[in-house]
């Protein structure tokens, strides 16, 4: 019996017709966002809800660093153990999230006999979610976690959906599930995997640390990651194929400093006590002296209590323990010209033309680290434990040497944070 496919996402890109022997004949051309494969069809887009989930993540083997196999010998008898794992777990609102290690095995008469074994993740959900919701909630997160931890894009694949069998057994996996397809590639990892020694942080290596615990690692990223949710989005997309241009790539991370600063300070989006005594006392005296311009200036200091984006800039440089100082040399003109860049391409102003291509460059990918290493201190990360994972892939020297290039006088003088 052949798979059934269920289309999601369809949509009609292409329509032809044509006569043959007096018949009038039309053929559509139709393109489909989302199949799931399976051994039966699903009735509506709107029944495509799913309670358990399983899939893999680029560079999650190496990210987890542990091996189920164990070599022996005895004379000329050589012997290969495949070892039972723990199976780690992690409590979320709304999910149970396990990381288990599989095995399939193989079996050849004369040539070749082994195991393969990879991690496999897989999602409990309290409630059945549709498939978008599913992956916005629960498997982006993870995909940017593990593009934080190795410094390079990590996508899921080898997605499949279903639900409970409904008896009570939530260890076995459903009868009927789905594989999610979108693209020829989704099956299996595409990059060369980074190994650990190369990682931020991970599991299971005592000479390259951090070292995870999952059961309390992951709560604290998802809880980050959903006060920070759009922002991740803007940040995480800079390692993507395909960014954009690089004034796009430019403005996404400008954007995504402030709109950072903004998700862990909300304190600063409310007035204060003093700050609204004082507005209704300076609106006051307006109505008395120059009524006419009341209105205007009630608009106009409505937003004055919201911080500047230097301020922002500055309050996460402080927070990050000035580590940037290493990367560009003089903090205060940096942020400048972050703050100029951002204005420039937002505004389209004339003086945006006259970055060159160097000094683009070096902003992007020193913002883009910026925006890394506040998440990594969010994190729980130390200072010392953020210099140490930025340079194992020499990060931290890389940028500094495109900053360089760019702005060579930011090294000259180096300059101070103000108050």
């Amino acid at each position: 019996m052949g798979a059934c496919l269920t289309l999601l996402g369809v949509s009609e890109t292409n329509s032809f017709t044509s006569r043959v022997g007096g018949q009038h004949e039309m053929r559509r051309v139709l393109f489909a966002g989302t199949v799931l494969v399976g051994s039966d069809h699903l009735a509506s887009a709107a029944g495509c809800r799913f309670n358990r989930a399983s899939f893999r993540l680029s560079n999650l083997n190496e990210w987890v660093n542990r091996s189920p196999y164990r070599w022996s010998s005895a004379g000329p008898v050589e012997t290969l153990e495949l070892l039972d794992l723990p199976t780690l777990r992690a409590t979320i609102p709304g999910c149970e999230i396990t990381l288990d290690r599989t095995a399939v095995s193989h079996h050849g008469h004369l040539t070749e006999s082994g195991f393969t074994s990879h991690e496999v993740i897989e999602l409990r959900l309290d409630e059945p979610q549709l498939l978008d919701e599913l992956e916005h909630r629960f498997i982006r997160p993870l995909e940017q976690l593990l593009t934080l931890a190795t410094g390079s894009s990590c996508t899921a694949f080898d997605v499949q959906v279903g639900n409970d069998n409904g008896n009570g057994d939530i260890g076995s996996w459903p009868l009927a599930t789905y594989t999610v397809r979108r693209r020829s590639t989704d099956m299996a990892q595409q990059n060369r995997p980074r190994i650990r020694q190369h990682m931020r942080l991970g599991m299971n290596s005592s000479s390259y640390p951090p070292n995870i615990d999952f059961d309390e690692f992951i709560p604290r990223w998802i809880s980050l990651q959903a006060q920070l949710s759009t922002v991740c989005d803007l940040i995480f997309s800079l390692r993507s194929g395909s960014s954009g241009y690089l004034q796009q790539q430019m403005f996404a991370i400008a954007s995504a400093l402030e709109g950072m600063h903004r998700g862990l300070s909300p304190q600063y989006e409310t007035k204060s006590a003093d700050e609204r005594a004082r507005n209704a006392e300076v609106l006051e005296a307006v109505q008395a002296g120059r009524p006419e311009h009341h209105d205007w200036l009630r608009s106009t200091i409505a937003y004055a209590h919201r911080k500047s984006y230097a301020f922002r800039i500055r309050e996460l440089l402080d927070q990050t323990d000035h580590i940037m100082a290493e990367v560009v040399g003089n903090e205060t003109k940096w942020t400048q010209q972050l703050r100029e860049i951002r204005d420039g391409i937002g505004h389209v102003l004339p003086a945006q033309d006259d970055k060159t291509v160097e000094q683009m460059i070096a902003m992007l990918y020193s913002a883009r680290l910026f925006a890394e290493l506040v998440l990594l201190r969010q994190l729980g990360l130390s200072a010392a434990q953020c210099r140490s994972s930025l340079s194992r892939q020499w990060e931290l020297g890389n940028v500094r040497e495109y900053v360089k290039k760019g702005y060579p006088a930011w090294f000259a003088e180096p300059g101070s944070i103000p108050t």
